[in-house]
């Protein structure tokens, strides 16, 4: 019998730690940063963004997915690189990411030279009169 009950609060527990994580507070400043480079970025990142995400990029409190989210932006060029796509889609798709980098990386994988109505609509999980 408490073979049974462990198995259900293991259950139980587990399904509350991947809701928990799925479900994140908002965005964070490195979120923010990137969503706002994006939405000014035509063709590729400027010389300050290419800064703001070199730091997110090396910054040990940075998420691995946000590491990841910035280094795909900083090779940027027109269009993601094709070896990125498959990081990216992978975060997208990934029930463990925040809602704000999936939102990242979905804009990501439609960004085409310039933020257009597709890649604005993927940010919204972003407050877009602050990041213009």
């Amino acid at each position: 019998m408490n073979k049974k009950l462990f198995a259900l609060y293991l259950i139980v527990a587990s399904a509350c730690a991947m809701h928990s994580t799925a479900q994140a507070a908002g965005p964070t400043l490195a979120t923010e940063q990137m969503a706002k480079i994006i939405l000014s970025m035509e063709k590729q990142p400027s010389k300050d963004a290419k800064i703001t995400l070199e730091d997110i990029a090396k910054d040990s409190s940075s998420t691995g997915n946000e590491r990841q989210l910035a280094n795909s932006m900083l090779h940027l060029e027109q269009k993601v690189r094709p070896e990125d796509k498959a990081t990216l889609m992978k975060i997208w798709l990934s029930p463990s990411a925040a809602e704000t980098e999936r939102s990242l990386a979905k804009a990501l994988l439609r960004f085409d030279e310039k933020s257009d109505d597709r890649v604005k609509a993927a940010l919204t999980e972003f407050n877009l009169s602050k990041a213009k």
